[in-house]
């Protein structure tokens, strides 16, 4: 499959010749305006990276979730007994019964219009457990306790309802463990609490950064060893230790971490105050709700356009410092024609026969060279071994060490042709032993069809 033509970027040349500040004084502030631009490109990067890993990271903002408690009731006009319902003198649709409802709904911040209103999320998004407990005898009923804790196969709910069979109030006790974005706990010290200022549940995270402040605020870091904490009196009794070190705190913390206590709902399921009964109050808890995708919002919108901008910039940048190269060039040949017309000659003719000789093939070059080197060396030096031996080597190191000739232009070409003709020579042997495999391979099976 054959590649596109694909248009390679054209590197970008920005240093300027080494001796033009002596004859341009105004190259020193473009000198520079590059210095400063290479700190300004160490500044972008670290603060792109920075972006990406916060546009990579999901973002929370507190909102406020409104809960519901309310109660259905059904087939409550006369009363029946439990042993009638037990005995199926009334069917299941026609034994009094109730539904206790607990619903949520998420509300709008304040000011937000329908048009600019997000997709809206279900109650049990919030929740991450949820415990019902009904104040009935248990020896009657013993369904007095609903539990619902979330699982990952589950969809997403508006609300929940626990539905039973009966014909009496019933006190009902709900306790929800609601969700958060990170996991929180509750620090049960009450010291820890008062000296921290900690008024909630609080990440572990948070724990450690509240600590430090108050370690930070008090001065209580060792002047001689940082990594010794010198407790005041109030820190001493609740950790326990006068002396902590700070990298065993984060350990230490953990005994005074547990699990934050659970929203608690007292409400009373009534059947004889109609068919519907809601609670007098409804409940507003402050939850974690992820904002969208960000990656569209404010200057970031505007990066391809500005990198486009920037490209033409550094094109017409290119260009300029072209121009100041052949500038230079072209100067650096007529100041050097002018200082000595005649040396100036001289090299410039020397330069074009050498040229010439490369191309009509009457110079030799390399290998070529240093050999008749060698060859002629070696007839000057017939009859002393040990001198032939030195002059040999001298010769040869001299002639392997002038890596100038091979920066010349012929280098590249013959390396193309050398490079060509051995991979000429590798693909005919390689046909020719796929030749043989395959002629040895007819004759084996002419030789097994006649024994055949």
């Amino acid at each position: 499959m054959a590649t596109p033509n694909v248009k390679r970027k054209r590197l970008v040349e920005k240093s300027l010749p080494p001796a033009i500040e002596s004859y341009i004084p105004e190259s020193r502030l473009f000198m520079q305006l590059q210095a400063l631009e290479r700190r300004l490109d160490t500044k972008i990067v670290r603060k792109r990276l920075e972006v990406q890993e916060a546009l990579g990271k999901p973002v929370y903002k507190k909102r406020i979730v409104r809960i519901f408690v309310s109660n259905l009731a059904a087939n409550q006009t006369g009363a029946v007994g439990l042993d009638d319902m037990d005995e199926g003198r009334f069917g299941a649709a026609e034994a009094p019964s109730w539904t206790l409802r607990i619903e949520g709904r998420l509300l709008d911040p304040a000011g937000t219009a329908t048009k600019t209103r997000t997709a809206s999320h279900k109650f049990s998004e919030f929740v991450n457990s949820m415990v019902v407990e009904l104040d009935r005898d248990p020896d009657l009923y013993s369904d007095n306790v609903v539990q619902w804790r979330r699982a990952a196969a589950e969809g997403d709910v508006d609300g929940f309802e626990v539905k039973r069979r009966g014909d009496e109030d019933v006190k009902a006790k709900i306790m929800l463990d609601i969700r958060t974005a990170t996991d929180r706990f509750k620090v049960n010290s009450p010291l820890l609490r008062e000296l921290l200022d900690i008024r909630g549940p609080i990440s572990k995270a948070g724990f450690i950064m509240k600590l430090w402040q108050y370690i930070k605020f008090n001065n209580l870091q060792d002047s001689d060893d940082p990594d010794q904490i010198r407790c005041d009196t109030g820190l001493a009794q609740a950790l326990g230790s006068s002396v902590v070190s700070f990298t065993t705190l984060p350990q230490m913390l953990h005994a005074f971490m547990t699990r934050p206590d659970p929203l608690i709902i007292e409400y009373t399921v009534r059947v004889h105050a109609g068919d519907f009964h809601m609670a007098q109050y409804a409940f507003d808890v402050e939850v974690e709700v992820e904002e969208p995708s960000r990656q569209n919002i404010g200057p970031l919108a505007n990066v391809q356009a500005r990198h486009r901008e920037l490209g033409q910039i550094e094109s017409q940048l290119a260009q300029k410092m072209q121009d100041i190269h052949n500038a230079r060039a072209k100067r650096d040949f007529l100041r050097g024609f002018a200082d000595d017309p005649v040396a100036f000659v001289h090299r410039w003719i020397d330069n074009q026969t050498k040229d010439l000789e490369v191309i009509m093939g009457d110079r030799r070059h390399g290998l070529e060279a240093a050999l008749a080197a060698i060859m002629a060396a070696d007839s000057a030096a017939q009859e002393l071994t040990a001198d032939r031996q030195q002059v040999l080597e001298q010769e040869t190191a001299k002639w392997l060490k002038e890596s100038a000739l091979y920066d010349e232009s012929w280098a590249d070409e013959a390396v193309f042709h050398y490079l060509s003709a051995k991979t000429q020579e590798r693909m005919q042997q390689l046909l020719q032993q796929q030749q043989q495999q395959q002629a040895q391979h007819a004759q084996q099976q002419h030789q097994t069809a006649l024994g055949s």
